[in-house]
């Protein structure tokens, strides 16, 4: 039975790039990197982690047919995480050079959402329900 996430995974063209932009932008630990593979901390220890791994990093692991994307081409990953304010932490990204897709939207339930794109273009929606 699986009881925890070690890492979650992104299958990048160039692991530095990605790697400066999770650790200068967004603030996490980096705390392995090589050509080929990158793995950066954030949230309370003993969470998991994010790893970048090239497609020649994971090339040898993988037959041919596992490493095209299986939903006909859509290859966009896309994390969701709450935080206290999506609005400030939008400013916050924003004024670091955080692309942004969407800007701060409320949904029909509340809540308070925007979405960025990292340089490869794995989404990430920050979020909030706002407190009454």
């Amino acid at each position: 039975m699986i009881d925890h996430v070690n890492a979650y995974a992104l299958i990048v063209r160039d692991v530095k790039q990605c790697a400066e932009f999770y650790r200068d932008k967004l603030g996490f630990q980096l705390k392995e990197i090589d050509s080929n593979f990158s793995y950066l901390t954030f949230g309370p220890k003993g969470s998991a982690g994010l790893a970048l791994v090239s497609a020649q990093g994971v090339s040898p692991e993988l037959a041919d047919k596992a490493k095209v994307p299986a939903m006909g081409g859509l290859s966009r990953s896309y994390f969701a995480v709450f935080l206290e304010d999506a609005d400030r932490e939008y400013e916050a990204l924003k004024a670091k050079g955080v692309h942004f897709v969407t800007p701060p939207t409320t949904r029909p339930d509340g809540q308070r959402f925007a979405f960025f794109e990292d340089p490869e273009g794995n989404l990430w929606e920050i979020s909030h329900f706002p407190k009454k």
